[in-house]
């Protein structure tokens, strides 16, 4: 019996398809480089760039491309940073409260009055202090002696203990101290006096003192015009906390 004749197949027949001629096969590449059209509803799109026309089989980049590669930085922490900076994690926090500084002011302004009391007594004209006839107290006369001493207690209490420790005696039971405004450093004792004779000067004329004392109550560092004439604030001081003074 004969074998029937051989026929050669159809065009195409037996020929490997290219892939987006098989069924279910990606769609062609565009020559000129445009991303290939999605797949049908239902399917899974191919891998990042592993489509005809893609990058290659390539991964998207990690996040923070934008930085190199590396992560992007931290969220803003206002906390690390010192007051010339941000303040403390704002304008006030770390520095003294208002009251604290009142407090303070008021118990060294009872400790200066003593001493200066105790050594203006020789030159006060106790005529002037009490009436000759009747007894009744009528006026503090010191004269100019009595001035210079007061200015000569002041600056001495305060510049002295500011420049050594930085805290009088009410800060020091107050808990606070003053310190540099740009990295909460020690006053050096050039400073410390300045900030203490600037305040006296002040306090002599008594509407600047007014002014000098209320300038805290708004200000965002609370410096009175003394601290921002030698640029120092007055903070906290918290337990176990470094002493920008204890060197000494």
């Amino acid at each position: 019996m004969s074998e029937p004749p051989q026929y050669p197949p159809p065009e195409g027949e037996g020929e490997q398809q290219p892939p987006w001629q098989q069924p279910g096969g990606p769609p062609p590449a565009d020559p000129y480089g445009a991303p290939p059209p999605p797949p049908p509803y239902g399917q899974q799109p191919p891998p990042y760039g592993g489509g005809p026309g893609g990058q290659g089989g390539q991964q998207p980049p990690p996040y923070g491309g934008g930085y190199g590669g590396q992560q992007p930085p931290p969220p803003y922490d206002p906390s690390q940073y010192g007051p010339a900076e941000s303040g403390f994690g704002g304008p006030a926090a770390g520095l003294a409260g208002r009251w604290s500084r009142l407090g303070a002011g008021i118990i060294d302004l009872i400790i200066v009055s003593i001493v200066f009391g105790i050594l203006s007594a020789p030159f006060t004209d106790w005529n002037r202090v009490f009436h000759p006839g009747t007894g009744d107290m009528v006026i503090v006369g010191t004269g100019y002696a009595g001035t210079i001493i007061s200015y000569l207690v002041g600056l001495l209490y305060y510049g002295f203990m500011h420049g050594k420790w930085g805290q009088t005696l009410g800060k020091k039971l107050l808990r606070i101290r003053v310190v540099r405004a740009q990295d909460l450093g020690a006053l050096s004792m050039s400073q410390a006096f300045g900030r203490s004779a600037i305040y006296w000067v002040l306090m002599e004329l008594c509407c600047l003192a007014l002014i000098d004392v209320a300038w805290i109550l708004w200000d965002p560092r609370r410096q009175a015009l003394h601290d921002k004439a030698v640029q120092s604030v007055v903070v906290k001081v918290n337990p176990g906390e470094l002493d920008p003074y204890a060197s000494r």
